[in-house]
C-alpha cells in the first residue's frame, strides 16, 4: 500500500514538474518572440473547438493540430497542458545562408537578402529601368522598415487606363519563399521585356504591381541581417491575415485594432483600383480561392476553379511529381479547407471588388536557400499565366451621351452577381470584368443616368472583348418621378448659357460653381417647379449646378459651350 502510494506520488510529482517545465519554456519563448508554435492532440481540439477559434491554425499532421499563439491567446488555453507540445518554430528548421551582396543576389537568386539589400534592390530596379519600373513606399512602420511596391509596365510614368494587377507576399513573416520569388519575378519581367514576346505582352497591357514583403518586421524579427527566426505575426504579435474587415464577421473580427500594415494596405487598395491580385503564403502547396469566411460559393465559382486549376496544372507540369497536388488537384475552395475570418483575400474580393486568390507555394514556410532556384522553375510560368488571366473577359469605357465625358458607373451581371461581385469603372470610365465564358445580361448604371442593359452578350474562353457603353442623363419633366434629387441638367443648346429646369419637386434654391469651387450663380429663395436663369460672366467649360428642395439637394455637371 505504501509502495503504491509512493509510485502515485512520484508520477504526480514528475507530471507537475514536466508541466511547469513546459510552461517555463513557453513563457521564455513568448518573452523572446511574442509568439509560440504549439500543437495539440487532434481529438482534444475537435472536442474543445471553441477554445481554439482565436488561435492561428497552421496544419494537421501526425494526429496533431498545430497553431501559432501570442501571449493573450496562450493565456486562454494554457491550462489545457496535458495534450500540449511546444514545437520548433518553422523559421528555425533550417540554417539559412544570407546573400553577401546585392550584385551576387541578382546574379544567382539563390540566397535571401538582408533588409538593407532588399531596400537597395527595389531602388535598383527603378534606377536601372526608369521607363518600366516605378518604386513606391506605400507605408513606413514604427521600426523604420518600409512596405515597398513596384509598378511595372511599358510606360509607368503615365497613368494609362489598363487593367491593374497585384502580387503581394509574406504577410506572414516566416513564409519567405514568395518573398524571394517575387523579387526575382520583378527582375525577370524587367530584364526580358525587350527579348520575350510574352513578357512584353504582359507589360504592355497590364499595370503590374508587386509587393514582395508585406510584413518586414516579422520576416526580420531576429535582426535586419537574417530571416532565420522570422515570426508569423507582426511586431505587435498580431496575425495580419485575421486583421481585415470581414464580409461575415464585420470590421474587427479578431477583436484587435487595425494594424499599421493593415491600414497601409487598405489605403493602397483604395488608391489603386485592382482588377486581380494574388497573396502568396507558405506551409502548403495549393491555390486557395474564395470564399474563406463562409460556405456560400462566389458568383464566379466556375471561373475561379478554372483559374486555380490552370495555376496548379502549370506548376505541376514544371515540377517533380508530388509538387502542388494537395487535395489531389492543387486547388481548393477556402472555406471547404478551413474557415478564415478577417483574411486579406475576402477583404479584396468583397470590399474592393477585386479577384484575389491565396497561393500557398511551399510546404516548408522558410525553405533552405539552396531550394529557391528550384521553386522558381516550378512556379514562374504559373505566375506569368495568372497575370495574363487579368487580360481576359470584357472591358470598356462608360461615357456621357451628351458631353462624351467619362462616367463612373456600376457594372452588374444580372442573375449572376452576388456578394459584392459587381465591378465599377474608374474615374476615367474604364472598367474590367474577368468572367467565365457564357452569355450574359449586363446592366450599366450611374447616379443621374438612365440604366442601360446589354442582353445576351457572349463572352468566349480566354478572350478579351471591348464593350463601350454610352449612358444618357436622366430626363427631367413634369410627368417623371424624381427620387433623391438625382438630376442632370444641361444648358439650352441654342443659347448656351440659358438654363431651363423643369421638375415635379419644388425647388427652393439653385447654385452654380466651377470645378475649383468658385460660385458663379446663386438664386434668390424660390419655390417653383419651373425655373430659367442665365449667367454671362463664365468661360466655356464644365460647371457644377446644385439644386435644393426642402428635404434634398443634388449636385450635377453642366457643360457651357
Amino acid at each position: 500500500m505504501k509502495l503504491s502510494f509512493s509510485i502515485l506520488f512520484l508520477i504526480i510529482t514528475v507530471s507537475l514538474f514536466s508541466q511547469n517545465n513546459l510552461k517555463n519554456k513557453i513563457t521564455k519563448e513568448l518573452n523572446e518572440r511574442s509568439e509560440v508554435y504549439i500543437s495539440y492532440d487532434v481529438e482534444y481540439v475537435l472536442s474543445h473547438k471553441s477554445e481554439f477559434e482565436h488561435l492561428s491554425f497552421d496544419k494537421i499532421a501526425n494526429n496533431r493540430v498545430y497553431f501559432y499563439a501570442n501571449k493573450n491567446d496562450f493565456n486562454i488555453i494554457k491550462r489545457n497542458s496535458n495534450t500540449l507540445n511546444l514545437e520548433l518554430t518553422p523559421s528555425k528548421l533550417n540554417n539559412i545562408e544570407m546573400s553577401s551582396s546585392v550584385s551576387s543576389l541578382i546574379f544567382s537568386w539563390d540566397k535571401y537578402p538582408t533588409y538593407q539589400q532588399y531596400d537597395s534592390i527595389m531602388h535598383k530596379f527603378e534606377i536601372d529601368y526608369p521607363n518600366l519600373c516605378k518604386l513606391q513606399t506605400i507605408g513606413t512602420l514604427a521600426s523604420g522598415r518600409k512596405i515597398l511596391a513596384v509598378k511595372l509596365g511599358d510606360s509607368v510614368n503615365v497613368d494609362q487606363n489598363e487593367v491593374k494587377f497585384l502580387y503581394t507576399s509574406t504577410m506572414h513573416g516566416d513564409e519567405t519563399t514568395g518573398y524571394l520569388l517575387m523579387l526575382r519575378l520583378v527582375d525577370y519581367l524587367l530584364s526580358n521585356y525587350n527579348t520575350d514576346a510574352y513578357v512584353k505582352h504582359l507589360m504592355d497591357n497590364v499595370e503590374i504591381w508587386i509587393n514582395p514583403l508585406a510584413n518586414p518586421d516579422g520576416t526580420y524579427h531576429t535582426n535586419d541581417s537574417t530571416v532565420f527566426g522570422a515570426t508569423r505575426y507582426n511586431a505587435n504579435a498580431v496575425d495580419l491575415n485575421r486583421n481585415y474587415p470581414d464580409p461575415e464577421d464585420g470590421p474587427h473580427p479578431d477583436g484587435k485594432s487595425y494594424q499599421p500594415e493593415t491600414n497601409i494596405f487598405m489605403n493602397f487598395a483604395d488608391s489603386v483600383q485592382f482588377t486581380m491580385s494574388a497573396n502568396l503564403h507558405g506551409g502548403k502547396e495549393v491555390a486557395n480561392y474564395p470564399w474563406d469566411t463562409w460556405a456560400t460559393l462566389s458568383a464566379d465559382d466556375i471561373w475561379w476553379k478554372k483559374v486555380a486549376k490552370n495555376f496548379a496544372d502549370t506548376a505541376q507540369a514544371n515540377s517533380p511529381s508530388g509538387y502542388f497536388d494537395m487535395f489531389g488537384t492543387g486547388y481548393t475552395n477556402g472555406y471547404q479547407w478551413y474557415s478564415v475570418w478577417g483574411g486579406r483575400q475576402d477583404y479584396m474580393n468583397y470590399f474592393k471588388h477585386c479577384r484575389e486568390i491565396t497561393l500557398e507555394i511551399s510546404d516548408q514556410k522558410t525553405i533552405p536557400e539552396n531550394q529557391l532556384n528550384s521553386f522558381w522553375e516550378y512556379l514562374y510560368p504559373s505566375f506569368l499565366n495568372y497575370i495574363n488571366e487579368s487580360t481576359y473577359g470584357f472591358r470598356g469605357q462608360t461615357t456621357d451621351s451628351i458631353t462624351g465625358f467619362a462616367v463612373k458607373s456600376k457594372i452588374e451581371i444580372l442573375n449572376h452577381d452576388v456578394d459584392s461581385s459587381q465591378v465599377y469603372s474608374n474615374d476615367s470610365g474604364y472598367y474590367f470584368r474577368p468572367i467565365y465564358a457564357g452569355t450574359y445580361d449586363i446592366m450599366f448604371s450611374a447616379k443621374g443616368y438612365d440604366s442601360k442593359t446589354i442582353t445576351n452578350y457572349q463572352i468566349y474562353t480566354d478572350s478579351a472583348v471591348v464593350l463601350n457603353v454610352i449612358l444618357s442623363p436622366s430626363i427631367i419633366g413634369v410627368n417623371n418621378e424624381i427620387k433623391k434629387m438625382d438630376i442632370r441638367i444641361y444648358p439650352n443648346p441654342l443659347t448656351g448659357k440659358n438654363i431651363n429646369i423643369e421638375s415635379n419637386i419644388e425647388l427652393t434654391k439653385i447654385e452654380v460653381f466651377d470645378l475649383l469651387g468658385k460660385k458663379y450663380y446663386e438664386s434668390a429663395p424660390i419655390k417653383t417647379y419651373n425655373y430659367q436663369f442665365s449667367f454671362d460672366n463664365c468661360p466655356k467649360g464644365v460647371y457644377l449646378i446644385k439644386l435644393y428642395s426642402e428635404k434634398n439637394s443634388t449636385t450635377n455637371k453642366i457643360l457651357i459651350q
